[in-house]
């Protein structure tokens, strides 16, 4: 299991490898002309800001508070947990 910090020292495509193999796609969303994907990893999160006019990823951020998922919250559908 990789933590956040060792997380934070792997290179741009060590990341995308770890998120990619790893990770469970959670939910996306639109912000200032880039997709924000946000992943579970392990035990914290990451996003990947994807700027969609020069098709390239821009930022790949960890993080661990709940605080950074207040985006997500309109977003996220639970509708079936409940039916």
């Amino acid at each position: 299991m990789l933590s956040i910090l060792q997380f934070k020292e792997l290179s741009k495509d060590e990341k995308l490898k770890q998120i990619l193999d790893k990770g469970i796609v959670l939910c996306s969303r639109n912000f200032a002309n880039k997709k924000v994907f946000l992943y579970a990893l392990d035990k914290f999160y990451v996003e990947i800001w994807f700027n969609q006019n020069m098709d390239s990823i821009e930022n790949i951020l960890p993080f661990t508070t709940t605080r950074c998922l207040k985006a997500y919250l309109d977003k996220i559908d639970i509708t079936d947990g409940f039916q």
